[in-house]
């Protein structure tokens, strides 16, 4: 157990950190967009922020729920196929399967890069004090389904690591655009 809590730790760390380096870039890259109907960089972070608020809504209420069980005797017991779920999670960094988000996490352009700044490190910061709280295994003891990509239940690690994987997602999106960006520039 202790190393999928390694692995989730990580993949928070790495993918945050890879956030914050998008605030130093150019402002005329963070607000370009190939097409009207395309979100600028600046609206890909807010969605992140968007939608890790909606995925913590959730964390937070399991992390609770889960010591709760831990304080009155559930025992941690880790399925046959636990790994097989991460290997699921991982898919949603690409872009193999298709989803229709919610129109609550659609970025409506009018948060600043210090506001979605700081929203982001409350954000990892608030990841990682859940991920603290379930040291010893207790986030195997609650699970929360998940519609995205037909996952279904997942327990709290397995919920984290899916707030990272949908950073990676649009790390890629971003990486994309500033590839276009570039490659407009050229053009001019």
């Amino acid at each position: 157990m202790r190393n999928v809590i390694q692995v989730v730790r990580e993949a928070l760390l790495t993918n945050f950190r890879e956030l914050d380096q998008w605030f130093e870039k150019d402002t005329a890259l963070l607000d370009f967009k190939p097409d009207r109907d395309q979100w600028s960089i600046r609206e890909v972070l807010e969605h992140i922020t968007l939608t890790n608020y909606f995925l913590l809504l959730i964390i937070n209420k399991s992390t609770r729920r889960a010591l709760d069980r831990k304080s009155n005797g559930y025992t941690v017991v880790v399925p046959a196929d636990y790994h097989e779920k991460f290997s699921q999670i991982d898919v949603i960094s690409s872009k193999s399967f298709g989803w229709v988000r919610p129109e609550h996490m659609e970025p409506t352009g009018f948060k600043n890069m210090e506001e979605i700044k700081a929203l982001l490190k409350q954000q990892y910061a608030q990841c990682m004090y859940n991920v603290s709280l379930l040291k010893n295994g207790e986030g195997v003891l609650v699970f929360t389904n998940m519609s995205v990509n037909h996952l279904g239940k997942l327990d709290i690690y397995q919920y984290i690591y899916f707030l990272t994987k949908h950073i990676e997602r649009h790390i890629r999106q971003m990486k994309r655009l500033e590839k276009e960006f570039e490659e407009s520039a050229i053009l001019i």
